[in-house]
């Protein structure tokens, strides 16, 4: 389904607000003053401009966690409110508004990065749309909902795990593999499994510790002089070193815990 962005009122304030920012960046006074005239002018309050985006806002920004009935009835009052203004007046406005635009500024403002674009569209074509097959508006209605509704996922709670069943768990996998993995790894393998249960909080504190430690082992192997290493042992053992300190720029994921659980084995056979 084709969307118009451009007749799309939340997509065009959003663009304003962006090269706002870009201006404000630049110091460039005369563009900030051009673009703060225009929102100034075209969303002031009660204008027809306004009260759209004020809709649009009402289903992008929501915070409440809604019910599904309460979100039905709610799109339902939402897109009658959207009908109620004046259709052509809104155009009107935004046609007026994209000229200004053009002449005023740069139509390259159209292109600008707008991060929750998608939603935007969603919603935009949701409005708008009334003439594709009931399969299609169903579809993008749905989509809208996801917006509002947390999703199954989401919903699902995690079932409590009590004292007994952690325990359990805990012992058999220290049993399996407590001649096959070092005191460190099964440390870590341990946090990282159970992180749900505490938002990661545990697991987020071990590692902390943890890249101290193989820092430190890392730095103090290095700093042996009479160490027998190749030159080419001393020079990976640094790069590891390397890989280390670039742990905090990345999100600590399960692609990050398998990194470690081989860093700790590397340094453990050095």
């Amino acid at each position: 389904m084709k969307h118009n962005k451009k007749r799309n009122t939340a997509f065009l304030y959003e663009s304003l607000i962006k090269e706002l920012t870009k201006a404000v960046v630049r110091k460039d006074e005369k563009q900030k003053k051009t673009i703060v005239q225009i929102i100034k002018e075209s969303f002031r309050k009660g204008s027809l401009l306004s009260r759209e985006l004020k809709l649009y806002k009402s289903i992008l920004e929501n915070k409440d966690k809604m019910t599904k009935d309460f979100t039905n009835r709610f799109l339902v009052e939402t897109k009658k409110d959207y009908y109620s203004l004046d259709r052509k007046g809104v155009f009107n406005a935004q046609t007026k508004l994209i000229s200004q635009i053009n002449q005023k500024l740069s139509g390259n403002i159209f292109k600008n990065f707008v991060s929750n674009y998608r939603d935007i569209a969603t919603v935009g074509t949701w409005f708008q749309d009334t003439n594709s097959s009931a399969k299609n508006r169903l579809i993008v209605e749905t989509q809208v909902k996801s917006l509002l509704i947390p999703s199954l996922e989401e919903e699902k709670k995690i079932q409590h795990i009590d004292n007994l069943t952690y325990r359990t768990f805990v012992n058999k996998f220290n049993e399996t593999y407590k001649r096959s993995l070092k005191e460190n790894q099964k440390t870590l393998l341990t946090n990282y499994i159970t992180s749900f249960s505490d938002n990661g909080l545990g697991l987020k504190s071990f590692v902390n510790e943890e890249l101290a430690f193989l820092k430190t082992e890392i730095a103090e192997k290095l700093s042996r002089t009479k160490d027998p290493m190749t030159e080419g042992r001393r020079e990976n053992l640094s790069k590891v070193g390397d890989i280390l300190e670039d742990f905090k720029k990345h999100p600590l994921d399960e692609k990050m815990v398998k990194k470690l659980f081989y860093i700790q084995d590397l340094v453990g056979e050095f």
